[in-house]
C-alpha cells in the first residue's frame, strides 16, 4: 500500500496540459503516432551512489515523500477532444511501486558504462499509459562497489529545467541559490552585451526572419558521419549508444572564462564541442569538411548545434518549478564555426553567435509561432515536424548545473552524476552537467549513426584539453576579444550617412 505523499494536495479533477506538452505526449496518446512506432521523448539521469547495496524502503520512501507530491508524478495521460488531458491518482492504492521502482543485482559484473544498454531499453519502451511516465531502476553491487539509480522520465511531465528541479529536490542537502535567483532564459542573457547599435539591428531582422520563417522551412546540415542518414529518417527505431567523458575540473573551465573577458562558461562548452566535431570529422576524413567549404552547393553553408532555452519569467525559483512541472521551452540553433583554426577564436566566434540570438527576438517569436502551429497542425504534421527538427542540426546539447559539493540522497553519498535525453531520429546528443566542482559530458548517439562513440568522446577530451592549453599559453593580447561586429552591420553603418546625405538633399530640394 502507498500512502498519500506528505503535504500533497488532494488533487482529482482532471487537468488540460498545454500545448508544448501536448506535443511531448503524442507518443503516448495519439493513436496516429503509435501506429508509425514514434518513441516519445526521455529524460535520463544516472546518480550513481557509492554505497554497493542501498536499502529498498528508503528509496520507496523518498518516492512516496518527494516525486509523488509532484501531481504529473502521478498523472495518468489522456487524448481527449483534440486536447492532452492528465489526471492525478487519488486512491494511491492503485499506484504499482513495483512498476515504477525496479531493482537489479548486479553481482559484482555491471559497470557504469553498461548503463548503455539500460539507456538503449529506455529509449525503445513504450510507456504503459494507464500507468504515469516514469521509471526507476536501482542497480545494486557493481563491479565498482558502487551502485546506481537510473531515472527515465518522459518529457510530458516537464522540460529540462522541471525536471532538473525535481530531481534535484531528492537531494538531502540541496544547493543553497539566491532569492529570487532565475532559471529561466532571461537569466542567461548577458547583462552588459556591449555591441553596436546597427548590430542590434541587424540582429533584430535576422530574429524576425529566423523566427518566422528560417528555422521552420530552412534545410538540413549536409549529411555527415553524426547524423542519421536522411534515407533512414523514417527506418524502425534503432537503440542508443552512449559513453562518458573523464571529468573537468569545474575550476579551470571557469578560469578559462574569465581569461577571455565576457564569456560564458556556455561559451566555453560550446567551444569544446565545436573543436571536438572538427576534430572527429578530420580524423574520419569526412567529406562535410569540404561540402562546408563549398558555398552554395549544400544548402548550408556550416553546421549547427540545437539547443533548448527555457521560456520563464527571471523571477522563477527552483522551489516554483518543482511545484509546477510544466514544459515552457524553445528550440533554438546557431552555426558552429568548423574550420576556424585557433581554438580561442572559436569560443568567440560562439560567443558571438549566442549573444546575435540572445539580443534579438527570435525565441520569443519561435515561441509564439510555435504555440499557433501546435494548436492547429493534425498530428501527421506534427510527426513530420519532430523528424525535421531532429535532423537539421548535426548535434543537440544541453548544460545543466548541479550542486557545487558533495551531496546525498536518501542518507547515501552521491559519488557522480550524469544525465542525457534520447529522442526519436535524434543523431548525437550531449549532456553537459557540474557536480561537486567536476563536470562531465556523455555522449549519446542513434545506434542509425555510423560514428563511433568512444572515438567521438576522445574528441571531446581532446578538445578541452587544446582549448585549456592554448589559453593558459597565450598572451595577453592574444586574449582580448576580437570585434565580432558581422560585416552586415558595418555595411549598415556604411549606408546610414549616405542615406542621412540623401534624404537632407531631397528636404532642401522639397523646401
Amino acid at each position: 500500500m502507498v500512502s498519500h505523499p506528505k503535504g500533497s494536495a488532494e488533487l482529482s479533477s482532471p487537468r488540460r496540459a498545454s500545448l508544448q506538452t501536448k506535443f511531448f505526449s503524442l507518443p503516448t496518446t495519439s493513436d496516429y503516432f503509435k501506429e508509425k512506432n514514434f518513441k516519445s521523448t526521455k529524460i535520463v539521469g544516472m546518480i550513481l551512489l557509492s554505497d554497493p547495496d542501498p536499502d529498498v524502503s528508503r528509496i520507496q520512501t523518498l518516492i512516496i515523500d518527494k516525486i509523488l507530491k509532484v501531481p504529473r508524478f502521478r498523472s495518468l495521460w489522456r487524448l481527449e477532444d483534440g486536447h492532452t488531458i492528465f489526471e492525478p491518482i487519488v486512491d494511491m492504492d492503485k499506484f504499482d511501486m513495483d512498476y515504477h521502482l525496479k531493482v537489479v543485482n548486479g553481482l559484482g559484473k555491471v559497470t557504469e558504462q553498461d548503463g548503455s544498454d539500460l539507456v538503449s531499453e529506455a529509449h525503445l519502451m513504450n510507456w504503459d499509459a494507464t500507468k504515469p511516465l516514469w521509471k526507476l531502476t536501482l542497480v545494486k553491487n557493481m563491479i565498482d562497489g558502487k551502485s546506481m539509480l537510473l531515472c527515465v522520465i518522459d518529457h510530458t511531465l516537464g522540460d529540462g529545467a522541471s525536471l532538473s528541479a525535481v530531481m534535484l529536490s531528492l537531494f538531502d542537502k540541496k544547493p543553497i541559490k539566491k532569492t529570487g535567483e532565475s532559471t529561466s532564459q532571461k537569466s542567461h542573457r548577458p547583462y552588459k552585451t556591449k555591441v553596436r547599435l546597427s548590430h542590434r539591428i541587424v540582429s533584430f531582422l535576422y530574429g524576425c526572419y529566423a523566427g518566422f520563417i528560417g528555422l521552420h522551412i530552412g534545410g538540413a546540415d549536409p549529411e555527415n558521419g553524426l547524423k542519421i542518414p536522411l534515407d533512414q529518417k523514417r527506418c524502425e527505431p534503432a537503440g542508443k549508444k552512449c559513453t562518458q567523458t573523464k571529468h573537468f575540473q569545474l575550476s579551470e573551465i571557469k578560469t578559462m572564462k574569465n581569461k577571455l573577458p565576457g564569456t560564458t562558461i556556455n561559451d566555453i562548452v560550446m567551444g569544446i564541442a565545436t573543436i571536438a566535431i572538427q576534430d572527429y570529422f578530420e580524423k574520419t576524413n569526412d567529406p562535410v569538411l569540404h561540402k562546408i567549404k563549398t558555398d552554395g552547393k549544400t544548402g548550408r553553408k556550416n553546421l549547427h548545434l540545437q539547443f533548448t532555452v527555457n521560456y520563464r519569467d527571471r523571477n522563477t525559483t527552483t522551489k516554483d518549478l518543482v511545484a509546477n512541472t510544466n514544459n515552457r521551452l524553445v528550440v533554438g540553433q546557431v552555426s558552429m564555426p568548423i574550420g576556424v583554426k585557433s581554438p580561442i577564436d572559436v569560443v568567440w566566434d560562439c560567443k558571438a553567435k549566442m549573444d546575435e540570438f540572445k539580443i534579438s527576438p527570435v525565441i520569443a517569436i519561435l515561441w509564439n509561432v510555435g504555440s499557433f502551429l501546435l494548436r492547429f497542425l493534425p498530428d501527421s504534421a506534427l510527426e513530420e515536424a519532430a523528424l525535421d527538427s531532429f535532423s537539421k542540426a548535426t548535434a543537440c546539447m544541453t548544460n545543466i548545473m548541479g550542486p557545487n559539493e558533495a551531496s546525498s540522497i536518501a542518507g547515501y553519498l552521491i559519488d557522480d552524476i550524469s544525465f542525457l535525453g534520447t529522442g526519436h531520429g535524434q543523431g548525437l546528443y550531449l549532456g553537459v552537467i557540474s557536480y561537486n566542482n567536476r563536470v562531465r559530458m556523455t555522449v549519446c548517439m542513434d545506434e542509425l549513426v555510423q560514428a563511433d562513440p568512444q572515438e567521438f568522446k576522445k574528441s571531446l577530451e581532446v578538445a578541452y584539453k587544446k582549448l585549456n592549453s592554448c589559453i593558459m599559453s597565450a598572451s595577453p593580447e592574444e586574449l582580448n576579444p576580437p570585434d565580432q561586429t558581422p560585416k552586415s552591420a558595418k555595411v549598415l553603418e556604411a549606408l546610414i550617412p549616405i542615406l542621412a546625405i540623401g534624404l537632407i538633399g531631397w528636404l532642401a530640394q522639397s523646401l
